[in-house]
Parts: C-alpha cells; structure tokens; sequence
C-alpha cells in the first residue's frame, strides 16, 4: 500500500491528471490476489482524501493472455471498480 500511495503521491505531485497505473504483481510471477489489490488501490482512490477527486482518468495495466488467470483478474478490476459499487445508486 505503501508503494501504491507513493506513486500516486508522484503522479498528484506533477500534476498528472490522467493515469496508467499497474497491475502490481498479478499474474504468474508474484501472483499477487488480484481482489486485494483492486481493493487497495480502490481504497487509495476514492477513501484517502489526499487522492480522492485528484485523477480525472485512472487506467489499470493488466495483460490478458489465454491464461485463465489473467482473464479473472481483469474480471475481478471491473467488479471492484463498476461504477455502482463505487458511487451508489439510490432509487426512491
């Protein structure tokens, strides 16, 4: 999380608007819970108030091979971030 907030804290820092962030150790290699990092950096974006409104686009990096794995990470991101988990939809 540390090494999360610090690229962020980069990124603010210059200014950067639009980002492309990593996919932080998914996949094959580090194999890194794809649910725990969404949530991490959900968590940096949109609950500390030091980032939260600083991004206009946010784009996540994760390669999608044939490999099973990598399909079910990038469907693990688009749960997390769906936009009606994020901002709450309310109907009367």
């Amino acid at each position: 999380m540390d090494k999360m907030r610090t690229i962020l804290r980069i990124a603010a820092h210059w200014r950067h608007r639009n980002i492309c962030l990593g996919a932080f150790g998914l996949g094959q290699t580090f194999r890194n819970p794809a649910e725990e990092v969404a949530k991490m950096w959900k968590q940096l974006l949109f609950d500390e108030k030091e980032f939260k409104g600083v991004f206009s686009n946010v784009v996540f990096a994760i390669g999608c091979s044939t490999n099973e794995g990598s399909l079910l990470d990038l469907e693990i991101f688009r749960k997390v971030f769906d936009p009606s988990q994020i901002f709450g939809t309310k109907y009367r």
